[in-house]
């Protein structure tokens, strides 16, 4: 179940941020939905369960995050970097990637349910 940012500790994208750059890297269950993520830099985060749904992760780099069971519904995650990420039990259904978005070694974006989306 996700958490509210109350609950996490979290008071948005811009405290998560400043933790990370903190060296924090422990993030599960946060409540991100529709949060402005693009070109942020969160590799190795862990973001177990979290609730990214309909956030904007264009350009953002996720290489090696953990997003396991994470909700990315809707997300837009054009020109991310999800290379060894783990996105096992992650709902990504109608979430926007192209050409430029780079997956974990055998993930299928269709099969996953995803959009492609170029323009």
């Amino acid at each position: 179940m996700t958490q509210t940012i109350a609950q996490c500790g979290l008071r948005g994208a811009s405290e998560l941020l400043s933790r990370y750059r903190q060296g924090e890297r422990h993030f599960p269950q946060s409540c991100l939905e529709y949060a402005f993520l693009r070109g942020v830099d969160l590799r190795r985060a862990d973001l177990r369960g979290s609730d990214l749904h309909g956030a904007n992760l264009r350009y953002a780099n996720l290489r090696g995050s953990n997003l396991a069971n994470a909700d990315l519904r809707c997300a837009d995650l054009r020109y991310a970097d999800l290379e060894g990420a783990c996105l096992e039990g992650a709902n990504l259904s109608g979430a926007q990637y192209n050409h430029n978005t780079c997956f974990p070694a055998g993930f299928d974006p269709v099969t996953a349910g995803m959009q492609r989306f170029e323009f």
